[in-house]
C-alpha cells in the first residue's frame, strides 16, 4: 500500500467504522475480549524439524498491502462526532504482532497451554487490532499457529479470508509483488473530525436516496415495510421474553480455553442427505446434542436454549475482509429433546420458518438504523444485543476452503474458528468446514465452565447418535477412519482433540 489514506483511491473501502463494527468495541471489557480468530495445526514435510517461521513472517509482510487494515489502528473522533476511524499506524512494527515461540518441540499439553494463554490476552487498542502466535515445532513432526483479529475489524467469514493470506494452494509459496508502504500523514484530529462529518453527510444522503427509491415502487415499499415490521416484532419478542436461565450465563473472567473436535464431512453429509436437512441444520443439531450431554453431566435438567446465529450478508462485490457484513438470527435449540431425529426436525422447522419470514433481512436494516441514535443509546443497544437476556450462546458455522492449504511449505491439517464470548456468556461454538471435515471449536471460560474439556467426546457422541438414527436397518456400521495425528476417545474426553 502506498502512502495514501486507505480508501482514498478505493471509494468502496470506508475509513470509518460502521455502527456494528463499533458495537464490538463498546461491549468489550477486561473479562470479555472481542477478538475472532483461528487455530491451525500443520504437518511438517519429511526431514523438516521446525516450521520456517522467518519465511512465514516474510510472507505475511509481503502480503499486508492486500489487507490494509492490518497496518491501521482505531482513532476516536474528537467530541464523539460519529464513529471511530481507521488510520495508518505510524509506529507499525511486525514484531508487535507476530510472536514466535522458540525452544525445543512442545508437547501437545504445552501447545494447548500456550494457545489458551495467547487467546486469553486482550488486543491493545494503541496499535492495529491483530496478533499471531507461531509454534514452529510440536511433537510428532507438527507445527501450529493461532491468530486473533478484533471483531470490530472483521466478521467470522472475513477473518477466515484474511487468514488465507497466510496460506498457499501448494507447498511452494505464491510469489506476491511487494509494495512499498509509508503511513499516511493525514492522521491528525482535525482530519479525523472532517472525515467523520463528511462520512455522516454521505450516509444521510444514501439513506435519503434509499427512501426515495422505495417511493418510486409502491410494491417494494410495502414489502420493505412488512419486512421491517416483522423484524421489529421478532426482536421485540426476543427482548421482552428473556432467554432461558442457563448455567452457561454466569460472570466470566479473562481466561479462555479452545477445545477442538473434527467431524468427518462424509458423516455429516450422510445425515444431511438421509434427512433432507441442510448442513447448517445438522451442525446446530450436533451442538444441541452436545449441550444436552453437558447439562446431564453437570446434574442440570436439559432445557432448550436460545442461540444467536450470525448470518453473512456479504455480497460478492463487497470489499474482501473489510468490516462486518453480518446480521443475527435467534433460534431455540432443542436441548430438552431426547430423540436425535426429533431434535434435527425441530431445528429444520425453525430454520425454514426463519428463511421464509424475511426476519433476517429486516433485522439487518434495523441494525443499520441504530447508527442514527445518540452515543449513550448506541452503547445501551450494544450492551443489550450482547446480553444473556437476548441469547444464551453463539453457534457460528463458517464455510471454509475446500482444497488443502499450505503455510511455509507445511500442510495445513486443521482450521478451528474462535468465536468471542461477551460478558455473562461462558461458551460459544464455532464450526468451519475444511479438508473433508467439520472443525468444531468450543471457546469457553474454563473457570466458569469446568467441564468444557469434555465437549469433544460429547460432540462425537451427538454425531454418532444421529448417524445411528438415520442408518438404514441392517446396514453395516463402518469403522471410524483414523487420520494422522487423530486422538483416541479417551484423549477426547479430556479435551485433547485437534
Amino acid at each position: 500500500m502506498c502512502a495514501r489514506r486507505a480508501g482514498a483511491d478505493h471509494p468502496s473501502v470506508p475509513s470509518r467504522l460502521s455502527t456494528l463494527d463499533s458495537s464490538f468495541l463498546r461491549v468489550e471489557s477486561p473479562s470479555a475480549h472481542m477478538h475472532v480468530g483461528w487455530f491451525s495445526a500443520l504437518e511438517l514435510p519429511r526431514g523438516v524439524a521446525r516450521l520456517d517461521a522467518a519465511a512465514l513472517i516474510d510472507q505475511i509482510e509481503s502480503r499486508l498491502h492486500l489487507a490494509p487494515r492490518f497496518r491501521q489502528r482505531v482513532v476516536e473522533t474528537p467530541l464523539g462526532v460519529g464513529e471511530p476511524a481507521w488510520r495508518d499506524d505510524p509506529a507499525f512494527d511486525m514484531r508487535d504482532h507476530v510472536r514466535v515461540m522458540e525452544g525445543p518441540p512442545l508437547s501437545a499439553p504445552a501447545m494447548r497451554r500456550a494457545v489458551d494463554a495467547f487467546l486469553s490476552e486482550q488486543l491493545p487498542r494503541d496499535r492495529p487490532l491483530w496478533s499471531l502466535l507461531v509454534l514452529p515445532a510440536v511433537d510428532r513432526r507438527r507445527a501450529a499457529f493461532v491468530g486473533k483479529v478484533h471483531h470490530a475489524m472483521v466478521d467470522g467469514l472475513a477473518a477466515v479470508e484474511l487468514g488465507l493470506l497466510l496460506f498457499d494452494a501448494g507447498p511452494e509459496a505464491t510469489p506476491v509483488k511487494r509494495e512499498e508502504w509509508r503511513p499516511a500523514s493525514d492522521n491528525g484530529p482535525g482530519r479525523v473530525l472532517l472525515d467523520s462529518l463528511a462520512d455522516s453527510a454521505v450516509e444521510q444522503f444514501r439513506a435519503a436516496r434509499r427512501v426515495a427509491a422505495l417511493g418510486l415502487s409502491p410494491g417494494s415499499g410495502l414489502r420493505m415495510a412488512d419486512t421491517l415490521r416483522r423484524a421489529a416484532v421478532s426482536l421485540a419478542e426476543d427482548a421482552i421474553k428473556p432467554a432461558p436461565k442457563s448455567a452457561l450465563n454466569v460472570p466470566i473472567g479473562p481466561r479462555r480455553t479452545l477445545v477442538k473436535h473434527r467431524v468427518s464431512m462424509g458423516r455429516a453429509l450422510r445425515i444431511k442427505q438421509q434427512t433432507g436437512a441442510s448442513l447448517n441444520d445438522v451442525v446446530l443439531t450436533i451442538a444441541a446434542g452436545a449441550l444436552r450431554k453437558l447439562a446431564l453431566r453437570t446434574g442440570d435438567e436439559p432445557a432448550d436454549l436460545r442461540v444467536m446465529v450470525p448470518v453473512s450478508v456479504r455480497r460478492p462485490d463487497d470489499e474482501r475482509g473489510e468490516g462486518n457484513r453480518i446480521t443475527f438470527a435467534f433460534v431455540d435449540l432443542p436441548v430438552s429433546e431426547p430423540a436425535p431425529l426429533a431434535r434435527l426436525e425441530r431445528v429444520r422447522e425453525q430454520m425454514g420458518e426463519l428463511k421464509e419470514s424475511g426476519r433476517v433481512a429486516g433485522t439487518e436494516i434495523l441494525l443499520r438504523s441504530v447508527g442514527s441514535l445518540p452515543e449513550p443509546l448506541k452503547r445501551r443497544a450494544a450492551k443489550l444485543a450482547a446480553s444473556p437476556r437476548l441469547y444464551n450462546l453463539t453457534v457460528s458455522n463458517v464455510p471454509g476452503p475446500r482444497i488443502p492449504l499450505y503455510a511455509a511449505g507445511a500442510r495445513v491439517r486443521s482450521i478451528y474458528p474462535v468465536i468471542p464470548i461477551p460478558e455473562d456468556h461462558a461458551l460459544s461454538f464455532g464450526v468451519l468446514s475444511y479438508d473433508g471435515g467439520l472443525h468444531f471449536a468450543a471457546y469457553a471460560d474454563p473457570e466458569a465452565l469446568p467441564d468444557a474439556g469434555r465437549l469433544p467426546a460429547m460432540l462425537e457422541e451427538a454425531v454418532e447418535e444421529l448417524a445411528v438414527a438415520v442408518r438404514p436397518p441392517g446396514e453395516r456400521v463402518p469403522a471410524p477412519r483414523r487420520r494422522r495425528g487423530s486422538h483416541s476417545r479417551a484423549s477426547l474426553s479430556s479435551g485433547r482433540a485437534g
